[in-house]
């Protein structure tokens, strides 16, 4: 007998969205030379993405990295029963064992992106506000890791739209509990993941996004409006 189970809070899924969007903004302000929105848009991934990171400690269960991050063995063992025609939906309550590794590998890519994006300048209008601190040549190098490691971003977004397709073709959508934030389970014995009100993550983001923009964005967003 399959139950709906609530999997994802409020800030979890709005994380997800906004991550989406802000790295779409990213790639289209960037090809367009909009340096002072796509520095805008940097901050708020910034913003976000810190918050995210305090609420893989603090959050609800499934959100947490003590639950969704695996031991190499496991996910061997996950890929391997994928195999097997018995299993046919993912019955994980939460992010499964590969993709525990998929976020983790988002959040490390988005990491270097916006950390090299702070040292990064394009030698002639714009530059991160720490390029200053570091020599030419430096700022030179780290501009390079950052469009390379865009790169690195497009196929790992790549990656996990096939994924979600195959997982759609075993008929099962892991796009829907990310918009509902529920995903039909199987009655267990098993305790239910405890969800923390994804307010209190809103919350902390506002406190978070108040000090990127007065330590990073200030000027940038006065210049836009």
């Amino acid at each position: 007998m399959q139950v709906p189970t609530k999997i994802w809070d409020g800030f979890v899924r709005g994380y997800h969205w906004l991550q989406v969007a802000c790295v779409a903004g990213l790639w289209y302000t960037g090809t367009e030379g909009l340096m002072d929105w796509h520095f805008s848009v940097a901050y708020l991934l910034l913003a976000l993405l810190l918050t995210r990171l305090v609420w893989g400690i603090i959050g609800s269960d499934t959100a947490k990295f003590r639950h969704f991050i695996r031991s190499p063995r496991a996910v061997i063992q996950y890929l391997s029963s994928l195999r097997k025609a018995s299993e046919q939906k993912n019955t994980h309550v939460g992010h499964n064992p590969a993709g525990g590794y998929m976020v983790v590998m988002f959040f490390l890519i988005i990491s270097i992106q916006i950390t090299t994006g702070l040292f990064a300048t394009d030698d002639i209008i714009s530059e991160g506000p720490f390029a200053i601190y570091v020599s030419g040549d430096t700022s030179s190098f780290l501009t390079e890791i950052h469009a390379l490691n865009f790169d690195f971003m497009l196929a790992a977004i790549a990656l996990h739209l096939i994924a979600i397709f195959v997982y759609l073709m075993k008929k099962d959508n892991l796009v829907k509990p990310m918009i509902s934030g529920q995903k039909t389970t199987p009655i267990s014995t098993e305790p239910q993941p405890k969800i923390v009100n994804g307010l209190l993550g809103w919350t902390l983001f506002l406190g978070i996004g108040a000090a990127v923009y007065f330590y990073f964005a200030k000027d940038v967003v006065a210049f836009l409006f």
